[in-house]
């Protein structure tokens, strides 16, 4: 019985392609035990920024169960750097040169083709990926993992799909099951983006400030910018807090709106690239985004963050610790409720040990 979860299944096209891949692509079909997993490489083409950083976890997870191997990422060109700084390798892949620049392309394919001893497809668990299954193929000399859906005998071990409480993150870190390798619970995101921009964002915050990101990529995932208002009007009354309106490319007369209905309580940042938004991020002392890829930044650079969900699905998206929460479609004072709770746990956590005299 298909899982209802799954998307449509490929095409015709992708079924053959991947056929013939896995005729023509040979590779040993022996999984290495750990001291024969020298290269590892987990393939991630999405442009997205969300599904880079939430594929991060995964590779610091093999990294820190194979001390030995090498853990490379192959990720969007675009979106690499956000990889960068943790110990992994990073393989930087631009899917338009295969008809932009074939030349570059072809070298690319050249220098990837069996260089790695086991390839983990970390594409989407729900819908097939025939790019990523390919690359993982091409690159594997020994083993390939990925999810079981779709053509899944290009694989060398297709992983069962996670749990249906199971978040994004937990639902990556099963493919090492495909290794033979111990799964964790779950693994925080990270990432260093926008660490060396920290005078710059302090200057911009002008001192302890929430960020509220008004936008998303998709339009039914965005909270109403009025409730964005309304709660920096709210935070400013409670704790005195203004709040710093973010925006994306195309975003900005919508956060010029919440700002502008904010008051005194909100003021307007200047655009950002990733790097920057990050840098913010850091310094936030709360962030309050929609069900995008900046909840996923906030959450990799360690910011109380509060995701505005557009419907139940998406608590697959959402992160485990005291600093995360999230709420499907909430009224504002439900929201309020909870970025205070997490400005609180925040506060606790940056407050000293009392020592014994402290606390008699």
């Amino acid at each position: 019985m298909t899982d209802p979860r799954l998307d449509a299944a490929p095409g015709l096209f992708a079924r053959t392609l991947a056929g013939m891949a896995r005729r023509a692509l040979r590779v040993e079909g022996r999984l290495p035990g750990r001291e024969g997993l020298r290269r590892i490489l987990v393939v991630r083409t999405d442009d997205r920024v969300g599904n880079a950083l939430l594929t991060i976890p995964l590779g610091l997870a093999l990294r820190e169960s194979v001390p030995g191997a090498q853990v490379d990422l192959l990720l969007a060109a675009r979106r690499a750097h956000l990889a960068e700084g943790l110990g992994l390798g990073i393989v930087p892949f631009e899917k338009t040169d295969a008809f932009r620049h074939p030349l570059r392309f072809f070298r690319f394919l050249r220098a990837l083709r069996g260089r790695y001893d086991a390839v983990v497809d970390a594409a989407h668990w729900h819908a097939f990926s025939l790019t990523s299954a390919l690359l993982s193929r091409w690159a594997a000399r020994a083993w390939v993992v990925g999810s079981h859906r779709g053509p899944d005998r290009i694989y060398s071990a297709a992983v069962e799909l996670p749990p249906a409480d199971a978040s994004e993150v937990e639902a990556k870190l099963l493919l090492l099951r495909g290794l033979g390798l111990p799964v964790p619970p779950s693994a925080p995101l990270r990432t260093r983006a926008g660490e060396h921009l920290s005078q710059w964002a302090a200057g911009v915050l002008g001192g302890e400030a929430a960020i509220l990101n008004p936008g998303a990529r998709k339009s039914d995932h965005r909270w109403p910018p009025d409730r964005f208002a309304s709660l920096a009007r709210a935070l400013h009354a409670e704790r005195g807090l203004r709040s710093l309106v973010t925006f994306g490319p195309g975003e900005e007369d919508l956060a010029r709106a919440v700002a502008e209905a904010a008051g005194p309580s909100a003021f307007l940042a200047p655009p950002t690239d990733l790097p920057h938004l990050a840098a913010l991020l850091r310094r936030a002392a709360l962030a309050v985004l929609n069900d995008t890829g900046p909840m996923h930044l906030a959450a990799a650079c360690g910011a109380p963050t509060l995701a505005v969900l557009h419907g139940p699905e998406g608590a697959r998206f959402a992160h485990r610790g005291p600093l995360f929460a999230a709420l499907v479609r909430p009224e504002v004072p439900q929201a309020l409720a909870a970025a205070l709770r997490l400005l609180d746990t925040a506060q606790t956590a940056r407050e000293p040990p009392r020592t014994s005299e402290e606390r008699a």
